[in-house]
Order: C-alpha cells, then sequence, then structure tokens
C-alpha cells in the first residue's frame, strides 16, 4: 500500500481565492444598501393602499405628502427618489418612482442600477413592478 503525501491550497490558489471572495464582498457592500433603499421605496408604495382613504381619491399633493413623509421617517435618502410621477387619467392615477443610481466601485468602474417603481390605483395589490408593456407618457412616441 503506498502512502501519498497530504497537498493543500497553494499560496497562488488562496490568493486567487481572496481576491475573487473580495470582489463579491465589494459588490455586496456597495449594491445592498441601494437595494434596500429602493425596498422602503416600494414599501412606501405600498402604504399608500393601507391607508384610510383609497388611494384612486387621494390627489396627487396628498400622494407626494404621504411618500415623503414615509421616506423621512424610515431613513430614504436618495434624492431620485423624489421623482415622483403621477399620470392622471379618467378614473385612475398611475404613480411612478424610477431613478438609476451610478454607484462607483473602484478607480473608473462604475456599476449603473436601474430602479423602476410603479402603482395603478385601480389595482394597488399589483404594487411595484410595471407591467412589461407599461411605457411612462413622457416614453411614448
Amino acid at each position: 500500500m503506498m502512502f501519498r503525501k497530504q497537498a493543500g491550497i497553494s499560496t497562488l490558489n488562496l490568493l486567487i481565492v481572496l481576491v475573487v471572495s473580495g470582489f463579491f464582498l465589494l459588490l455586496a457592500f456597495k449594491l445592498i444598501p441601494a437595494y434596500a433603499e429602493n425596498r422602503y421605496i416600494q414599501s412606501a408604495l405600498q402604504s399608500l393602499r393601507d391607508r384610510d382613504k383609497p388611494v384612486s381619491q387621494m390627489t396627487a399633493a396628498e400622494i407626494r405628502k404621504h411618500l415623503t413623509s414615509f421616506y423621512t421617517i424610515n431613513g430614504v435618502r436618495i434624492p431620485e427618489a423624489n421623482n415622483i410621477v403621477i399620470e392622471s387619467e379618467r378614473n385612475r392615477s398611475i404613480i411612478t418612482i424610477n431613478y438609476q443610481l451610478t454607484i462607483p466601485l473602484f478607480y473608473n468602474i462604475s456599476v449603473l442600477l436601474d430602479f423602476q417603481n410603479y402603482m395603478d390605483t385601480t389595482k394597488p395589490e399589483e404594487c411595484c413592478k410595471p407591467p412589461k408593456d407599461y411605457r411612462p407618457k413622457a416614453d411614448k412616441k
């Protein structure tokens, strides 16, 4: 019976594992806060349907006031979160909060995150992602 010498991880392999792990940790530390803030924005939209007054009967000013106070209470610090667009139609309103964040990783490498939050007042239970065929009026041609 032949005995083989045990071999562990080499220094080069350990360095590669550490670099790859460090890269993913860097991504996590930089990107997770942006996703957490967007989660608060979605919660703000969902909180509109939990009010005493139905969303369909609220004015644009009331919607904006509620959303901005929710942001203040929950510490939403993204200025782009105030890009609240309210499209009023005959029997409904469509509330959209769309924004992009550019997050620098290192040197001249950045990540662009595109968030789209949407609420149709006739279907508030389907908050917060827009339907596939939806395009804001500004984008329609």
